[in-house]
């Protein structure tokens, strides 16, 4: 075997270099997946930059759309743009299948030039046990990194936080910000500040943003109010 090697150093050598960049690439990739995992766990404090730019990206849709988000469609979009350095989880995963593939190519040259030169098939066996060993390791690593399975706990971390935690903030906010303005101009009407005009507007923004409140008030809280008011 060693002197397999020795007179087949070029290919094998080559072989064995795309094969340790193949599960480089997998290897990377599981590992940022696991790192964002961890953050989106605590998305809401997060300091993660990726994170950081989908709430803002969600916020903003948020309030053009009028609170109309499809959480799902978001987050694979974003999740598309998951990058490490300059290169894409999809360029990763795709670099990692071609090295594998340029390895067993590899291999397999270092067999036909073999031959070429009069090598016997029981000579050049070694380059087909190093295909098979490579391909076996490479699956055996993807398989105990998950890469897929990372990334689909990935997502559906991301969309239950935007989708049920996220959005109802930023509804409650919206809906606190209303009654707030309507209650600021309520009292500048009373004070005489505002124009008859506003003061029509402001009826109508009264009731809605009034109708706002009360519904996020409880059956409790309902039942004080007309209990004092009948009083």
């Amino acid at each position: 075997m060693r002197a397999f090697f020795e007179g087949h150093a070029f290919f094998t050598g080559a072989a064995a270099a795309l094969l340790i960049l193949s599960i480089l690439c997998r290897f990377m990739t599981g590992m940022l997946l696991k790192k964002l995992m961890k953050e989106a766990e605590n998305m809401s404090v997060t300091d993660n930059r990726f994170l950081k730019q989908c709430k803002l990206k969600f916020q903003n849709y948020y309030e053009l759309n009028g609170g109309s988000v499809n959480a799902e469609a978001f987050v694979g979009k974003m999740l598309q743009n998951v990058r490490l350095g300059k290169c894409s989880l999809r360029l990763l995963n795709f670099m990692a299948g071609q090295l594998l593939l340029l390895s067993v190519f590899a291999d397999g040259i270092g067999a036909c030039v073999g031959l070429a030169y009069g090598e016997t098939l029981g000579e050049i066996l070694p380059y087909y046990l190093l295909a098979f060993f490579s391909l076996y390791l490479f699956f055996s690593v993807s398989g105990l990194i998950d890469v897929q399975g990372r990334q689909e706990a990935l997502r559906i971390t991301m969309v239950d936080f935007l989708e049920n935690r996220m959005a109802e903030r930023l509804k409650s906010v919206k809906e606190d910000s209303a009654y707030l303005e309507a209650e600021e101009k309520r009292a500048l009407r009373e004070a005489g500040k505002l124009s008859e005009e506003e003061k029509e507007n402001l009826g109508a923004e009264e009731t809605k943003a009034g109708g706002e409140k009360a519904g996020s008030m409880s059956a409790d809280e309902l039942g004080a109010l007309l209990r004092e008011f009948l009083a």
